[in-house]
């Protein structure tokens, strides 16, 4: 054991020696920092200086020599003298373009063997890249060099004929190249950059390209050095190349990834034979946006018929974006030759009508990609006749990684057969007809429409026309058709049984069928945000949501005034709801199921006080999670009376409530303000402690013996009748409120009992009596806000024909039970049912409940069936009046009653 103790102290203490050294050497790092300099020390013992922006000048013997990044752009330099930087030798990255340095020194990075990424871009607008800037040897000490940026060159500047190869020649190590332009006309790489043998990228990026676009090609010869360099990933961005020598490829037979952007092809054809030269390489991944016409400078207009891509049909081509192209027509039989094809992106065109009939032309497309086998398929903003200038942008990660990933959860995989059967339908679900059968790709799971802004839609008749649409099996787990400017939707569809994501935001959407969610079984996320749809909602047009797997809900921005009562109720996994800039005055709906809740926006609407019983239950969700609710903008005013209820829950609930600046319940981070309104509402309102007290009213001392006796007798009566009292003193309160309020017919049942026994009164008690078809009413569920609690128990007593008292050791603790047991005394004293479901010691009652068994008995729960089904029976006869006696004498029933 004293081992054990000498180790971990040993421990400890090296430990804390080790993290008082790393402290005082990071401190000692940053405390040696330029003055002209940012400094940031980072975990993996990486120091960062930043001396961008600034006149550091040749200051580089300041820099700490422990430097892994250094950023020197802008820095004001004119040179970098030799061996200025040598001492810095854990050196990985390392900037200097935007600097006026017309020559780099051949020692100008001598010393930096650790160096692993060089950036020089931008290059001085007049200055060339020749062996001048960049002398032979001045890469040779970069032995570690995996990435050379050299773009962002002026087109005015003049390159060398060779591309510099002596100076990249020393390059081995090197993975990726970045050059300003691509060797046009007689231009080409000389023989140096055959020593690249881990060149893997290489990028061609030219910035300013249009007004001195000429007819230039591409030559076979420019690229012959680079034939035994593992090239994978080529990019041509803004190259003002119009034409393509045949075989030019065949410097790349590694080639997996190309990207040619900003093309300006003189034809169709041209574009066609580009294509087909990638033949000799190893082709996966095409992307070919934002192509020109060298003639009007505006977006290349063409088709794509089935011999664009017939040269690739032996290719396995998995990837292809033609973004802002203005491609007006896809032909039959394109996607014959792309079999392997797995990611689509047709954005930015014109496809979206067929240029001769001008009839809709997407369910011909998805006719026509329904034998390949694509996961992903885009299609966005395929507006007509819009020939704007979209923005360009850099690479993006589709070129990098082949297509986008789709952060998606893997869903159980089922049956892939083609013929519908009964089985692959959730249960209960029967298809109305007409039924129109479609077909997916089988492998399709990511599908975008979004922002087809010039469709016209005419008046329709969905009553007419509702059906099915019924999808054969299928793969597809993401759905977006966001701002279609979509108004109907007359089809429920089928067979989307692995679809977790649905986006139908943005649209004018007022009508869809009632049962239009009803086969969504693998549902996660839907977002209906910005449509039409609160009348549909609001009058029980579209069925309560059954999509138990949902965790994401947006209904924002719908004109929503009220939600039915169940209309959330089969949302057991909801996580996030979203209701904001709608016209909600009250909370209608119940979220008693909402378990998992954590983030609730009711923003922007009108609403004015919450249900008691509402929030008592988020009390009790919240225990396990951590629940925000946003009331921002609403109408809730926590300084009158009908809000007290409210204010309380904000002060002593551990839930986060967020209001506006200027509500009445905002309190700038602490309760105070809050407190005190509740202090006041208190005093002014009536509002009933939780230990319900007896007020005695004295009139004043001093006057005449007489009229003392007569308020002395008065107030006698009224400390004996006190709850009968308070009980007419609610109920008048309550419906001089309510202003003609007609009074709702009365219940059967009111049960009142603590929050311990819940779990026993909803499974075993209120579904008894439910079954029994008789009208139940308990606080829970059947609560609505607008009032105290206290009038909210009186009004239930005075709709229920009997109340149940579930009599335990917490429910005589609990004071709010004892009014309710008071009210009810009060309206009725054979209207009492006692229900002992635990045994209560005698003497733990208060004095009218201890009267009242003693006068009235009880009935009592037992564990045995036999006593369950006598339990029954004598509740149901005392419920209907069928005697007025009940089995267990209080008096002589010395077992229950101690």
């Amino acid at each position: 054991m004293q081992a054990v103790k000498k180790t971990t102290l040993f421990l400890v203490g090296l430990w804390w020696s080790l993290s008082n050294t790393l402290a005082a050497t990071v401190n000692q790092t940053l405390n040696t920092c330029p003055s002209l300099c940012r400094c940031q020390y980072i975990p993996e013992k990486q120091l960062i200086v930043n001396c961008s922006g600034s006149s550091i000048a040749d200051s580089f013997l300041a820099l700490p020599q422990n430097t892994t990044n250094l950023d020197l752009r802008h820095a004001g330099l004119n040179e970098i003298r030799p061996y200025a930087l040598s001492q810095l030798k854990r050196l990985k990255v390392l900037y200097v373009g935007g600097n006026n340095i017309k020559a780099f020194s051949e020692y100008s990075f001598a010393g930096l063997e650790t160096l692993e990424y060089l950036d020089l871009s931008p290059i001085p607008y007049d200055v060339n890249l020749d062996y001048t800037l960049l002398p032979p040897g001045l890469f040779q000490d970069l032995i570690s060099l995996k990435i050379l940026k050299l773009n962002d060159m002026n087109r005015f500047q003049l390159i060398q004929q060779d591309y510099i190869d002596r100076t990249m020649a020393p390059l081995r190590q090197l993975e990726q190249l970045f050059l300003p332009y691509v060797p046009l006309g007689d231009l080409s790489l000389g023989p140096g950059y055959s020593n690249l043998t881990s060149l893997k990228t290489l990028v061609f990026n030219e910035t300013f390209y249009f007004a001195f676009a000429t007819d230039l090609q591409l030559k076979g010869r420019a690229f012959m050095s680079l034939k035994d360099c593992p090239i994978e990933r080529l990019a041509f961005i803004n190259c003002a190349f119009s034409s393509v020598e045949r075989d030019v490829m065949s410097s790349f037979p590694n080639l997996k990834i190309l990207d040619v952007e900003g093309s300006i092809f003189t034809s169709t054809e041209k574009l066609q034979d580009f294509i087909c030269d990638l033949n000799n390489t190893m082709i996966e991944t095409l992307r070919m946006n934002d192509m020109v016409d060298m003639h009007t400078k505006s977006p290349f207009e063409f088709s794509i018929s089935a011999s664009t891509f017939e040269c690739l049909k032996h290719k396995t081509v998995r990837s292809l974006e033609l973004i802002n192209n203005d491609i007006v027509e896809v032909k039959e039989n394109i996607f014959q030759n792309l079999k392997h094809l797995e990611y689509l992106d047709l954005s930015y065109n014109n496809i979206l009508y067929h240029p001769k009939n001008h009839h809709p032309w997407v369910v011909s497309l998805m006719a026509k990609i329904s034998i390949t086998n694509l996961k992903f398929v885009k299609i966005d903003n395929n507006v007509i006749h819009n020939r704007s200038p979209k923005p360009k942008c850099e690479i993006t990660h589709s070129f990098w990684d082949g297509h986008p990933e789709i952060l998606l959860t893997t869903t159980k995989t089922t049956d892939q057969s083609d013929t519908p059967i009964a089985e692959e339908l959730s249960a209960n679900i029967t298809i109305p007809l007409p039924v129109i059968k479609m077909t997916l790709p089988k492998q399709l799971e990511y599908l975008s429409l979004n922002w087809w802004a010039t469709i016209k839609y005419g008046p329709f008749n969905c009553d007419t026309v509702n059906g099915s649409l019924y999808f054969y099996s299928n793969n597809l787990r993401s759905l977006s058709a966001v701002g279609l400017r979509l108004p109907y939707a007359c089809y429920t569809p089928y067979g989307l049984h692995r679809l977790e994501f649905v986006d139908l935001s943005h649209n004018v959407l007022y009508y869809v069928p009632k049962t239009l969610f009803h086969d969504l079984p693998a549902l996660r996320e839907l977002y209906l945000k910005d449509n039409k749809m609160g009348s549909l909602i609001g009058k029980g047009g579209l069925d309560p949501l059954d999509l138990p797997r949902l965790q994401y809900l947006d209904l924002s921005q719908n004109s929503i005034r009220l939600i039915p009562k169940h209309f959330f109720v089969n949302l057991i996994s909801l996580k996030w709801l979203d209701l904001s800039n709608n016209d909600i005055t009250t909370v209608s709906f119940s979220w008693m199921n909402f378990a998992f809740i954590e983030y609730m926006n009711l923003s922007n609407n009108k609403l004015h006080a919450l249900s008691p019983a509402e929030l008592k239950f988020t009390d009790r969700v919240n225990k396990s999670s951590n629940l925000v609710f946003n009331m921002s903008n609403n109408p809730v005013d926590c300084a009158s009376c009908d809000g007290e209820e409210f204010t309380r829950w904000v002060i002593d609930s551990n839930i986060t409530v967020s209001f506006s600046n200027n509500s009445t319940c905002h309190a700038n981070g602490t309760n105070s303000t809050l407190n005190m309104t509740l202090q006041r509402l208190e005093r002014e309102c009536d509002v009933i402690p939780k230990s319900v007290t007896t007020l005695n009213h004295w009139l004043s001392l001093g006057i005449s013996l007489t009229i003392t006796a007569s308020v002395t007798c008065g107030v006698v009566l009224a400390y004996i009748y006190r709850w009968t009292i308070q009980y007419r003193f609610y109920l008048l309160r309550r419906r001089l409120r309510r202003h003609g309020f007609v009074k709702p017919p009365p219940g059967h049942v009111y049960v009142s009992y603590d929050d311990g026994n819940y779990q026993w009164v909803m499974n075993e008690l209120l579904r008894h009596l439910e079954e029994n078809e008789l009208d139940v009413i308990i606080d829970e569920r059947d609560f609505i806000g607008g009032a105290s609690l206290a009038e909210a128990i009186v009004e239930a007593v005075d709709n229920s024909r009997k109340t149940v008292l579930v009599l335990s050791e917490n429910f005589v603790l609990n004071s709010w039970c004892e009014f309710e047991f008071e009210m009810s005394l009060a309206r009725g004293y054979n209207t009492v049912i006692p229900v002992m479901f635990e045994t209560v010691p005698f003497g733990d009652m208060t004095k009218s409940l201890r009267k009242f068994i003693k006068a009235k008995g009880y009935i009592k729960w037992t564990g045995s069936q036999e006593g369950q089904r006598l339990f029954w029976k004598r509740l149901m006869d005392a419920i209907f009046d069928v005697n007025n006696q009940y089995v267990h004498d209080a008096e002589n029933d010395d077992v229950e009653m101690e």
